[in-house]
């Protein structure tokens, strides 16, 4: 299966709110906090420049989401919630101020896209919620403060 089967099939189920192709090698997708994300393909890698945006490149966000997303990859987790080393290498990356995701493997692009849409997935569903970013999910996503649960 190509990425863009993968990622198509992701939108027809409703991950995404919108998708388009945006070129060779790229995509688009609205998904969390509505935000645009632009996936693109290089040689066996896979990368999204802005995953958490206004993340500093030494801020402690910026070392917690690293930890978090080594931990992605810890055998401590369930193996249908673990992204496998052997399969794919995953990487924050900081660039203009954001935090952003790469994923590089080596023969399954299909394995590859799939665990990467599920580390953003973790990224908002978990990692954001864990109460120590409260204050940047109101500021950078522009959120009523009286509407988060608590």
């Amino acid at each position: 299966m190509r990425i863009d089967e993968v990622l198509a099939e992701y939108a027809a189920r409703g991950v995404f709110q919108g998708y388009s192709k945006a070129g060779r090698g790229s995509w688009k997708m609205l998904w969390h906090r509505n935000q645009t994300f632009v996936l693109t393909a290089g040689q066996n890698s896979l990368a999204f420049e802005t995953v958490l945006p206004k993340v500093g490149p030494r801020s402690p966000m910026m070392s917690a989401y690293r930890a978090f997303v080594r931990g992605l990859q810890s055998k401590d987790l369930p193996e249908h919630r673990r992204i496998d080393r052997a399969k794919v290498r995953l990487r924050v990356t900081a660039a203009k101020g954001d935090a952003g995701l790469a994923a590089m493997y080596t023969d399954d692009p299909e394995y590859a896209v799939r665990k990467l849409i599920a580390a953003v997935h973790e990224t908002y569903l978990v990692f954001l919620y864990d109460g120590a970013y409260y204050d940047y999910l109101v500021e950078t996503f522009d959120l009523d403060p009286d509407s988060l649960a608590t």
